[in-house]
C-alpha cells in the first residue's frame, strides 16, 4: 500500500511548460510534459510522459528573449508540433487511456496532483490552453512546487539566523545546490526529471524538519 494516502489517490505528476514568452494571455505555450512518479517520487516506468510540442498559433508575439532561453525552432515545431485542440484531445486520451487514475465513489475520475517549479506560471499557460473548467476537471488544485518548498526553509534558516540553504531558487541553481544533473535545460521533459529529483532529495533530507 502506498504511504501516501493523503494524496487521496490522486496520482503525482511532475509538470512543465516552454512558452514564447511569460504572459498566458499573450504568449504561447509551445511544449509541455506531464511525467507520472511513484509514491516514492520515481518516474514510472509503466507510463510513457504525455510530452508534445504545439504549434503556436500567434508566433508573431513570440518574445525573442524566451525563445533564446528554451531553444525551440519554430520551424521543427511546424513539422512535428499539434494544433492546440488536437493536443487537448491526446490530452485527454492519455489521461484515461494510459494514466488511468482511480474512480472515486461517486465514479468519477480522480485528479492529477501536480509538482512543479514555479507551478502558478505553468499553470497559468496550461489554463489558457485548455479553459479554467476543463483544468479544474483534471487537476487537483494541491500542487506541490520546489520553489516554495526551497523559499520556506530560507525563511526558515534566516528566522533562526542560519545560513539560507538556497542562495537562488531557480531550478538550474537548485538543481546545482543538491547534485542534480539536468541533462537538456529548458527542455520540458529533461526539466521535469530534475525537478522530480529535487523534490524527492528534499524530502529524503529531512530537510523540511
Amino acid at each position: 500500500m502506498s504511504s501516501m494516502i493523503h494524496w487521496n489517490g490522486n496520482p503525482m505528476c511532475v509538470i512543465d511548460t516552454e512558452t514564447t514568452g511569460l504572459d498566458p494571455n499573450f504568449h504561447e505555450m509551445i511544449q509541455i510534459c506531464i511525467l507520472p512518479l511513484d509514491s516514492n517520487i520515481r518516474i514510472r516506468r509503466d507510463i510513457l510522459p504525455f510530452y508534445i510540442e504545439l504549434l503556436p498559433q500567434h508566433p508573431e508575439r513570440a518574445d525573442p528573449a524566451a525563445m533564446q532561453i528554451n531553444r525551440l525552432d519554430f520551424a521543427i515545431i511546424g513539422q512535428r508540433g499539434h494544433h492546440p485542440d488536437k493536443a487537448r484531445d491526446l490530452l485527454e486520451e492519455w489521461i484515461f487511456k494510459k494514466l488511468k487514475p482511480p474512480t472515486t465513489k461517486y465514479g468519477t475520475f480522480k485528479k492529477i496532483l501536480p509538482l512543479g517549479q514555479n507551478y502558478p506560471f505553468d499553470m497559468g499557460f496550461i489554463k489558457a490552453w485548455l479553459g479554467n473548467e476543463t483544468y479544474n476537471e483534471w487537476f487537483d488544485y494541491n500542487y506541490r512546487d520546489t520553489k516554495v518548498v526551497a523559499n520556506f526553509l530560507n525563511d526558515k534558516a534566516g528566522m533562526h539566523v542560519e545560513k539560507v540553504p538556497f542562495s537562488k531558487t531557480s531550478l538550474g541553481s537548485m538543481a546545482k545546490n543538491l547534485n542534480v544533473i539536468n541533462e537538456k535545460s529548458h527542455d520540458a521533459l529533461s526539466d521535469c526529471q530534475t525537478t522530480a529529483e529535487i523534490y524527492r532529495k528534499l524530502l529524503q533530507q529531512g530537510l523540511l524538519v
